[in-house]
């Protein structure tokens, strides 16, 4: 029985898929879910490469899930086999706070080179 309900593959670095709570033992055995909420739904963004990782991309897609109600997100570094679980908003809060200081650091070049 497959238990994701959506997949969303967008271009940045990531896929995003909903998942079941209660299959996420199953799906990524020795994950430490005690942190999270595991009785709703979850987001599971899976990243195959962290240097193309869109962040504005992510942050729309954590968005998305926020307002339909996911309250965990599942990260999975694919090439790294390093997975975690938090929950959605420190998730978002993160995204959103790198995406800043992206936005920070291409502003202090900008004004260094004079362009």
């Amino acid at each position: 029985m497959e238990s994701t309900t959506k997949v969303q593959s967008i271009r940045g670095g990531f896929k995003a898929e909903r998942e079941f709570g209660f299959a996420l033992e199953g799906r990524f055995p020795g994950l430490d879910l005690s942190g999270v909420d595991t009785e709703g739904v979850a987001m599971v963004v899976e990243i195959s490469d962290p240097k193309r990782l869109n962040l504005h991309q992510l942050s729309r897609v954590l968005v998305g899930a926020a307002k339909g109600g996911v309250k965990t997100a599942v990260i999975d570094f694919q090439n790294k086999g390093l997975t975690t679980a938090v929950p959605l908003f420190n998730l978002f809060a993160m995204v959103d706070e790198n995406a800043r200081l992206k936005e920070l650091r291409k502003l202090e070049k900008a004004i260094r080179t004079g362009v």
